[in-house]
Parts: C-alpha cells; sequence; structure tokens
C-alpha cells in the first residue's frame, strides 16, 4: 500500500525551502559519539589525496537542506509526517487508543511496569513535542533514533534496560511498514522481527519477559498480555512472528545484511539490473572493516582503507550499471558495522543508492543521523537540547 508520505518530498523549492545547495556535506567530523571505534583520535583529520577526496564526494543534488519545521497540522497523523517524513500504518494509532485505556493521564506510560515506554512519534501524541526549541527537521529525525537504528527503522517504543526498542521496518518509505522488530545493546545493530504490528511486537517482549520474572511481577505482565492479546483480537490483528506477508517479503530478500532484516530493492527482471552482490563474504567485510578501525596510526588506516575505496569503486560501477542495490548493501553493512571513521563513505553511498531507487526520505534520515549518531538510553531530543543549553 501506497503511503500519503510520497508527498512530503524534501528537496522542492516551491514551499520556499531552497534545495540544499548549502547545507554542508556531512563527513568523518560529525558530531558522533562513537569514541570506543576512534583510538582517540578524530578520524574525520585524516588527509587524503585529491583523487580519494573526489570518490566521497556526494552528488550536490542529492544533498538536503536541514529546513525548518512550519507550524504542525492540526491533524496528528499528518503532523507525525511532516516531522518524521514518513506514514504511520493503523496499529500505530489502535495501540495509543489501547494505552489510553489503560492510562488516560499518561498513556505512554501504560506498560511502564513491563519497562516499556511510547517514544519518538508517539510523543506529538503525548503533545511533548510542542516544547522542541530547535524545529528543524534533522531534530525530529533524531529523537529517539537509537545508534544502530538504518533509516529504515522507526523506533516507537523504548526499553529501560539494554538499549532495548521497538519500532518499523520499511524498505520503502512511501509505504507503510513490512514489520515490526526490536534491537538491543545485547545484540549490538541486529533487527530481530516479531510480526507485522507494534501489537505482535509487545506480545513477544512481554512473553520473554515473564519468563524471566518472579511470580510477583510475572502477573502484573499477564494481565498487560491478555490486554494486548485481547485488543488485538478485537481489531483483528495478527500475532503470529511470522506472517505471510512477511514470508513473501523474506523472498525478495537479496541480501541479509549485517543487521539480519536483509534489504529489498526495486529489480528489473526483463534487463536483469538493480542488484549485484558484494565481491566480499560478510566475514571478509567485516575483517577489512575492523582492520581500518583497529589501526594505530593514521597512516595504517589509510593503507587498511584502501580496501573499502575498491569496493566503493565497483559500487559506482554498480551504479552505472543499474545495479543500485550493491551500494545499499555496503552502506547498510558499513553503518552497521558502527565507527565514525566510515560516516562520509556511508553517506555517499546510501544517499546515491536511495536517489536512485526513489526513496529520497532515507537520504535526509541518514544525513540527520551521522551528524547526530548518539549511544544511551535515554535518545529524546528534549534531553539533548536542554543539555546544549
Amino acid at each position: 500500500m501506497e503511503c500519503a508520505a510520497k508527498k512530503l518530498r524534501t528537496t522542492s523549492s516551491s514551499d520556499g525551502h531552497s534545495s540544499g545547495d548549502e547545507f554542508t556535506v556531512p563527513n568523518s567530523t560529525v558530531n558522533s559519539n562513537d569514541t570506543e571505534l576512534t583510538n582517540g583520535k578524530d578520524h574525520g583529520k585524516e588527509e587524503e589525496s585529491e583523487d580519494e577526496e573526489k570518490d566521497y564526494e556526494p552528488d550536490p543534488e542529492i544533498v538536503h537542506e536541514d529546513y525548518p519545521v512550519k507550524d504542525s497540522p492540526e491533524d496528528v497523523r499528518m503532523s507525525i509526517e511532516q516531522k518524521f517524513l514518513l506514514e504511520m500504518p493503523e496499529d500505530f494509532y489502535q495501540f495509543w487508543d489501547l494505552c489510553v485505556k489503560l492510562n488516560k493521564e499518561k498513556p505512554e506510560e501504560a506498560f511502564i511496569k513491563a519497562g516499556l515506554m511510547l517514544v519518538g512519534p508517539y510523543d506529538v501524541l503525548t503533545g511533548k513535542l510542542k516544547d522542541v526549541k530547535i524545529r528543524r527537521v534533522s531534530s525530529y529525525i533524531c529523537h529517539w533514533r537509537y545508534y544502530y537504528d538504518p533509516p529504515e527503522f522507526m523506533t516507537v517504543i523504548a526499553g529501560s534496560e539494554n538499549e532495548y526498542h521497538i519500532g518499523y521496518y520499511r524498505d520503502d518509505p512511501f509505504l507503510l511498514p513490512n514489520f515490526v522488530a526490536s534491537m538491543s545493546s545485547a545484540k549490538p545493530g541486529t533487527l530481530t522481527p516479531h510480526g507485522e504490528n507494534i501489537f505482535a511486537g509487545v506480545c513477544s517482549y512481554l512473553t520473554q519477559r515473564m519468563k524471566l520474572e518472579n511470580p510477583f511481577k510475572k502477573t502484573a505482565l499477564q494481565r498487560l498480555h491478555k490486554e494486548v492479546e485481547s485488543y488485538a483480537k478485537l481489531k483483528k490483528l495478527p500475532l503470529e512472528p511470522k506472517t505471510h506477508h512477511m514470508k513473501v517479503r523474506n523472498k525478495e530478500v537479496v541480501s541479509k545484511t549485517f543487521h539480519g532484516a536483509g534489504i529489498v530493492v526495486p529489480i528489473d527482471r526483463y534487463n536483469d539490473v538493480g542488484y549485484r552482490p558484494l565481491p566480499d563474504t560478510e566475514a571478509q567485510l567485516k575483517k577489512i572493516l575492523k582492520r581500518v578501525v583497529d589501526a594505530k596510526t593514521e597512516e595504517e588506516r589509510l593503507k587498511h582503507y584502501d580496501d573499502v575505496h575498491e569496493l566503493i569503486t565497483n559500487v559506482q560501477f554498480a551504479f552505472d550499471e543499474g545495479d543500485h542495490g550493491m551500494g545499499l548493501e555496503l552502506g547498510i553493512n558499513m553503518f552497521t558495522f558502527g565507527g565514525e571513521v566510515f560516516h562520509k563513505s556511508i553517506y555517499h553511498l546510501l544517499s546515491v543508492a536511495y536517489e536512485l531507487m526513489g526513496r529520497e526520505p532515507y537520504i535526509d534520515i541518514i544525513q540527520a543521523h551521522l551528524k547526530n549518531r548518539r549511544r544511551g538510553t535515554n535518545l529524546s531530543i528534549m534531553e539533548q537540547q536542554v543539555k546544549e543549553d
């Protein structure tokens, strides 16, 4: 199903916004907290030859402006699309209705006894985002966006432990989500699918949590589980961890990628273009990237980066020949691996891939995220703005 977010093109100049030519291209000096991968050094200051710099320079037509967000629409659904660039599915709002039923005063805390809280776009419904000081699209995009959340994943529920969070995953920003998944610091960067909707995701979490709790706490979790299960049944929402639609998608996955959820790209079956695999296996690619982040000196790091340069050159040939999925695969894998030193390459690869696939909102998301990539358990943009004051 095509969603209404398609009308939210971010590079349009017809509404008074520029095309983005004045925006600074994100590079490896972006403001990131990924300090443990930098060996105490600023990889953004490494010297590069003129030829190497050209390999990393994104197409200026793809760079998007971090534009100001206008007054919020009265319709909350449109308000969420305005700020987060994506349309939310009906089950997102149905789960909100359940939370209101369970806790009318603070719906976002309806599952607090289970260690869960509604966040991200739900904060439009709670009214918390009315107090955002910097009303720019990047602020909203990074609101509760965890370090390893790829552009395709949007967090809507935060856990109290291990950076656990639940969110929607969608291959195409102009379509509704493909499934709901979770991620935590227990398996950094790994997405675990739980079903088609948020009810399935919460039920899965509660089921696992009940196995670990004592009888007293388990009773409270059982009550919450029953509430979720009953409401889902009322709304005729499936709670299976792998539905028919998810199985169909799995057959379309061209690469599992490091995060495990896989990527789906447009394939031209007639001309046999759209995707070609990377020349290295997943294990080989991880070794290549690890050598870069583990390098002890800048000279050593640049030497190891030659292997990354070679991969990027292969991707550029693939882009030219219509196999845009190769660039998406490499960009997502580098993003999931982590490391500020890769940010400039990640932006180049993903911005071109998303542009070629017509997934422009993801360019805005990856651009904003790389400039403000944070770790921690409280990733509210409200908290960050308070600290900056």
